[in-house]
């Protein structure tokens, strides 16, 4: 699936200036959706951004999330660089 990199850099953004404890569901609040994000949540899983263990996807392809969702040490770099 191709992640939207406007998308991305707006998740990433998002949890580089959140509360340190992480965000909740207010991570998915997008109009492009609630699936799309959890999905492009899902790679930044996957590229090791985020914190292993916060999204999983079951055999039917639906993504369940373990909130708060928080960046990994990769994830703040690579933020940083997003939020010019």
């Amino acid at each position: 699936m191709n992640v939207d990199k406007n998308l991305e850099k707006e998740v990433l953004t998002r949890l580089l200036h959140a509360h340190p404890s992480g965000l909740g569901k207010e991570v998915l609040d997008n109009y492009r959706g609630e699936k799309v994000v959890a999905s492009t949540l899902a790679t930044l899983q996957e590229r090791g951004l985020i914190q292993h263990g916060n999204v999983q996807c079951n055999e039917a392809g639906e993504h369940s999330l373990h909130l708060p969702i928080k960046l990994s040490a990769a994830g703040v770099e690579a933020a940083r660089k997003l939020d010019v």
